[in-house]
């Protein structure tokens, strides 16, 4: 994947979450990402965990970036900005409109000034709306989408997924529709808008039970680490762990019966296929249930293996990364800074150059700007990064 996006521009003008994941998605495929922020700084510096006084969060989502601080709300911050994006192919902003507007940086006007730029916006709620004036979080997202009455173990209380989901597929909708507009630009010579709303972007993410729901008018609720449509399907407890079970289609049901000594199951014509399984769920977890429950979990996952079945240990954070096939993978990364050393998590499409760490504030705004004005500009001296 080397070099995907080698020689695209893009300036971040973002902050937090969404708009810096797909800038950094950008930057993984080898995109020159500028991380533009005030002098205060982008606020996800402030959320910990700190470690040698540099933020994880921030760390995490700024790698492969090239630091700048511009003042906005001055004339020669703006000026600094103009020339930087008279240099950049993709700009991306998460602006609550009404204040993308004072900094005169809408993306009409944008694409009025630099009219081959593309320009990602990254909103609450789709500009021109109801809500379009409506902050809002990955939580607020997860609860309007309907995902949090879907999360959680039937009869309980509505439980937010455990990564910010809305947000992160905003971004992967940004850097998507970042480089497919890039795309067209190189076609037609024009840059265009392409506006990416959190609610919009959650709501993407329950396609076949969207649907479902809507075509028999039935919520499907939660059903913990459970499937709707497939049984059994789901997370079991062992003497020591746990460990899931996935049985899709019919093929797998009799192979699980032989591992786990089902054999009255296995008999049965009324549960040999998944709309029978799916029909007696509770009957049939509660016996896998209890099959699994008396085995330590290595016993139970070399028998699911010896079967045939789809199964994982169910494993932490910690434990997901020091596997062997993570290792091997290359996702886990580690990125030399002036604190220290710092790991992180790569998504699948990296360019495999050499990693850069998460820029301290301003720590390139100096050279940027010699790059887009000119080093014997007599502006340059404004821009003391």
């Amino acid at each position: 994947m080397s070099g995907l996006l080698d020689g695209v521009r893009v300036v971040d003008l973002s902050r937090v979450l969404a708009g810096p994941f797909a800038g950094q998605v950008l930057a993984e495929m080898g995109a020159d990402v500028i991380k533009v922020e005030p002098p205060e700084g982008d606020m996800a510096r402030g959320i910990g965990p700190h470690i040698n006084g540099r933020s994880m969060y921030f760390s995490s989502l700024n790698t492969n970036k090239r630091g700048v601080v511009l003042d906005l709300t001055t004339g020669p911050g703006r000026r600094g900005l103009e020339a930087l994006l008279d240099t950049a192919d993709i700009v991306v902003e998460n602006y609550r409109p009404g204040a993308i507007e004072k900094l005169g940086l809408a993306p009409e006007a944008l694409l009025e000034r630099h009219p081959r730029l593309v320009v990602v916006t990254i909103s609450s709620y789709a500009r021109g709306s109801e809500l379009e004036n409506e902050g809002s979080f990955d939580l607020i997202a997860q609860a309007e989408s309907g995902i949090m009455s879907l999360t959680g173990e039937e009869g309980g209380a509505p439980v937010r997924a455990g990564v910010a989901i809305s947000d992160l597929a905003a971004g992967l909708w940004g850097a998507l529709g970042a480089v497919a507009a890039y795309a067209v630009a190189l076609r037609e010579g024009r840059g265009r808008h392409v506006e990416v709303p959190l609610l919009d972007s959650a709501m993407s993410l329950l396609t076949y039970l969207a649907t479902s729901a809507m075509e028999t008018g039935v919520d499907p609720g939660p059903v913990g680490s459970g499937h709707h449509n497939i049984v059994p399907y789901r997370a079991f407890a062992t003497t020591d762990g746990w460990v899931v079970v996935a049985v899709i289609g019919d093929k797998f049901w009799p192979l699980l019966c032989e591992a786990l000594e089902l054999d009255d199951l296995a008999a049965r014509a009324d549960l040999r296929t998944n709309p029978q399984r799916t029909a007696a769920r509770h009957e049939i977890d509660a016996t896998v249930a209890a099959a699994l429950g008396r085995l330590s979990t290595e016993e139970a996952l070399r028998r699911l293996a010896v079967a045939g079945v789809p199964h994982a240990p169910l494993r932490t954070i910690l434990e997901a990364v020091a596997s062997p096939y993570v290792q091997s993978s290359g996702m886990v990364a580690e990125v030399d800074s002036p604190q220290g050393p710092y790991r992180i998590v790569q998504g699948p499409l990296r360019s495999g150059g050499p990693l850069s760490a998460a820029p301290e504030l301003g720590e390139h705004t100096r050279d940027v700007m010699s790059e887009v004005l000119g080093a014997d500009s007599p502006d340059l001296e404004v821009f003391a990064g």
